[in-house]
């Protein structure tokens, strides 16, 4: 039987639970019909604090699934989905200075939303990737929630930057939904995959500089503070540990030294050493954690030689990387590249 973890119990917000009645209601059924079963309504899922218990949005999907007849709804979620949807998290992404800035605050700040799923982004050569990960195994709502976010990103990013013709590719790390081929010629430019080892979206570096068309300071400081008393609302306050992973992921150098990473952090080293202690971790613990979630992110792409990763990663060369690549995972990074899932 599958248990929920404490991060899944926070639940997801009422208001998905709307945007999924505007998919399901092209098909002519009303909030009563999708929610009542579940004992909601569409003004309970309307208050900002309300959030729908994981079990329950996974059989609201299920509902939604038999209702519709559709094998998947997770395209039409993302291709609906509006940045304003996420309140206050969207509001500070919208409004923020860059596409760079946008996707560092939806890293922090996602877990408000999805307890259940970490945000990473990454450069590397001439890729920009964005990589979920999650620790929910409840069937539909990871595979519905995945392509949802996944679609719902490149929506959303034609939105906060008026561009169009975006390109890019698209990895799954499931089993193609049945019927999912139909969707693909509405995102012509992009490629999918499916049963790969990671949930990815990669695209063009060069997207990166392109100006968002809502960008302002002040309001998406205003956004980010309220965001901030939303984590300390629920308990989750940045300890240093995730401020450390934050700055390590979210920088280009993905080695940054400890010097560097207490500069940012306006503290000495020794200070940061000491309370990373406290949390029961270390610095080179969370680099090893973050390099290796990095390595395998790259090395799931084949077009990237282990010696453009090694170097990448921080490592002087390949048999560095290896040995500690073998350290991390018990596996070489070639064992591991021709079959991941072993």
């Amino acid at each position: 039987m599958k248990t929920i973890s404490s991060r899944q119990d926070q639940g997801i917000p009422g208001v998905y639970g709307l945007l999924l009645l505007d998919v399901v209601s092209r098909w002519g059924y009303n909030d009563e019909t999708l929610f009542g079963p579940y004992n909601l309504s569409s003004e309970q899922l309307a208050d900002p604090d309300f959030r729908i218990p994981t079990a329950v949005a996974n059989e609201l999907i299920k509902h939604a699934l038999r209702l519709t007849g559709e094998p998947t709804l997770g395209y039409h979620l993302g291709n609906q989905m509006r940045i304003s949807i996420h309140g206050f998290i969207g509001y500070a992404i919208m409004t923020a200075s860059s596409i760079t800035d946008a996707l560092v605050l939806a890293n922090r700040f996602i877990q408000l939303r999805l307890p259940f799923l970490q945000l990473f982004f990454s450069t590397f050569g001439t890729k920009a990737t964005i990589q979920l990960q999650t620790d929910i195994q409840l069937e539909p709502i990871r595979t519905e929630i995945s392509i949802a976010l996944m679609l719902g990103l490149v929506s959303m990013g034609k939105a906060i930057t008026g561009i169009e013709d975006g390109s890019g590719e698209i990895d799954f790390d499931f089993p193609e939904p049945e019927g999912f081929e139909r969707f693909k010629a509405k995102y012509s430019s992009y490629i999918f995959r499916f049963d790969q080892p990671h949930l990815l979206l990669s695209f063009d570096k060069s997207y990166l500089s392109n100006k968002l068309v809502h960008a302002d300071p002040i309001a998406s400081q205003i956004a980010i503070n309220q965001c901030e008393a939303e984590l300390s609302a629920l308990g989750e306050r940045h300890r240093i540990s995730m401020r450390v992973r934050d700055i390590l992921t979210n920088s280009e150098q993905h080695y940054l030294s400890i010097e560097s990473v207490s500069e940012r952090l306006h503290m000495s080293d020794r200070t940061l050493k000491r309370q990373l202690a406290a949390e029961g971790t270390s610095f080179s613990t969370i680099v090893d954690e973050v390099r290796y979630r990095h390595a395998t992110s790259l090395l799931s792409r084949t077009d990237f030689t282990l010696e453009q990763i090694a170097d990448e990663l921080g490592y002087s060369d390949v048999a560095n990387f290896s040995r500690a690549f073998k350290r991390w995972s018990g596996r070489s990074p070639s064992n591991w590249r021709k079959d991941p899932y072993l």
